[in-house]
């Protein structure tokens, strides 16, 4: 399996300059080919399996610092060997961890420039943090095992004027997690005789089918953005998302 995202460069005084890109590779260690193309005989068995994780600039290659000397001092790739007996399987923590790496050699190679990272809609780039406002994850009343949320503003958009800009605690007096009931009553939504949740999927075309469609319909709950792309914007830097379903749009993917 192969996730591709990329990484622009760009000078605040001159505009874009480099492109590096970035590639997340699995294969297994017996997948080999000679010079000409051809696959190399090995032993039974696939070999273990090993992970590659670079950032690829255009212009000079890998994301790397080096010394006087010319020796890599800071290189940006992390290879791991993901199995039972081996590494644990690559996840958003580790992608978090290298991000920071990577911004750490960028900052430090790329004096007075921000760096544009452009990722897929994969689960895990567009992660939440675990308090985030998901009303679909809500319960209908308040309490149960759900973990608290994160405290809120009441956006401009809700059709209560009244309401508008106020902070709304998403935690009751005793430490619960609310439920849709009180937190959409709190918004001056008329919730009477409306359903928590749709049994299977919501209808495309409406706006109000059940509470947590129209909870999920407010700015606070709809603006979120990932922890990914939260990272990323408080080191300075930008995290803009390919439209979902379009591949064909990874630059990494028009060369290969």
């Amino acid at each position: 399996m192969k996730v591709v995202f990329m990484l622009m460069i760009i000078n605040k005084m001159h505009g874009a300059h480099l492109l590096p890109i970035s590639a997340w590779n699995c294969f297994h260690s017996h997948s080999k080919r000679n010079k000409d193309g051809n696959h190399k005989l090995m032993k039974k068995g696939r070999g273990r399996l090993i992970h590659i994780s670079d950032f690829i600039k255009e212009d000079n290659g890998h994301l790397i610092i080096h010394n006087q000397k010319g020796v890599v001092v800071k290189d940006a790739h992390c290879i791991m060997y993901p199995g039972v007996s081996g590494n644990q399987w690559w996840d958003l923590v580790q992608l978090l961890a290298q991000v920071n790496q990577v911004i750490d050699i960028f900052e430090e190679a790329h004096l007075n420039c921000v760096a544009l990272f452009l990722f897929n809609h994969s689960s895990m780039h567009t992660s939440f943090r675990p308090d985030a406002l998901r009303a679909f994850d809500m319960n209908k009343s308040n309490g149960g095992k759900k973990k608290p949320w994160k405290d809120t503003i009441i956006p401009m958009n809700n059709p209560t004027v009244e309401c508008h800009r106020k902070i709304q605690k998403m935690t009751t007096k005793s430490g619960e997690a609310k439920g849709l009931q009180q937190t959409l009553k709190e918004c001056g939504f008329n919730i009477c005789g409306m359903r928590a949740k749709c049994s299977l999927v919501c209808p495309f075309e409406n706006n109000d089918c059940c509470m947590a469609w129209l909870l999920s319909k407010q700015d606070n709950f709809q603006n979120q953005i990932s922890l990914l792309e939260q990272n990323i914007c408080m080191r300075g830097h930008i995290c803009v998302f390919l439209p979902k379903f379009h591949c064909e749009l990874n630059l990494i993917e028009m060369v290969c």
